[in-house]
């Protein structure tokens, strides 16, 4: 398993980098694959009692900007099928997170998705957004995983 080295040196003076991918790979089967590797690191270091971000305000993300932002879900949009220019198809669906400062839209792609049709993200759910991307669109500012980051019910 490849967990991201910025993740393990967190606790590499608490654990072995075995051990540390052993409860890696439990918390993935614990929420039934929909993890990959990143989250389920991070909520293990949660677990651990490691803060793991420093929250943003959604009022401050900006562009370009990775974010961590936390808050209550007070949208979903439903779940849109599309075909990607290679003939695969993706599915997407959009997310409004709430917090004391605004709102702001997040964007679930294709495994993400499932966190919203199996409940995990619901209105009324806190949600975490952490190391994600801000990029502006017609929409205004959005929120999504990216390559790093990790979208998590709370």
């Amino acid at each position: 398993m490849d967990v991201a080295p910025r993740h393990y040196e967190k606790v590499q003076d608490r654990m072995s980098r075995d051990e540390f991918d052993v409860k890696v790979r439990e918390k993935i089967r614990e929420w039934g694959g929909l993890l990959d590797t990143d989250a389920a690191a991070l909520l293990v270091l949660e677990g651990l009692g490691i803060d793991v971000a420093e929250w943003t305000p959604i009022a401050g993300i900006e562009e370009n900007a990775e974010v961590s932002v936390r808050g209550e879900v007070v949208a979903i949009t439903p779940t849109r099928t599309f075909a990607r220019q290679d003939g695969s198809s993706g599915r997407v669906a959009n997310v409004t997170l709430m917090d004391a400062s605004g709102t702001c839209r997040v964007v679930l792609w294709d495994d993400d998705v499932d966190l919203v049709e199996k409940g995990q993200i619901r209105v009324g759910a806190f949600v975490r957004c952490l190391d994600c991307f801000v990029r502006g669109t017609n929409f205004g500012l959005e929120v999504s995983r990216g390559k790093f980051g990790a979208i998590l019910p709370e």
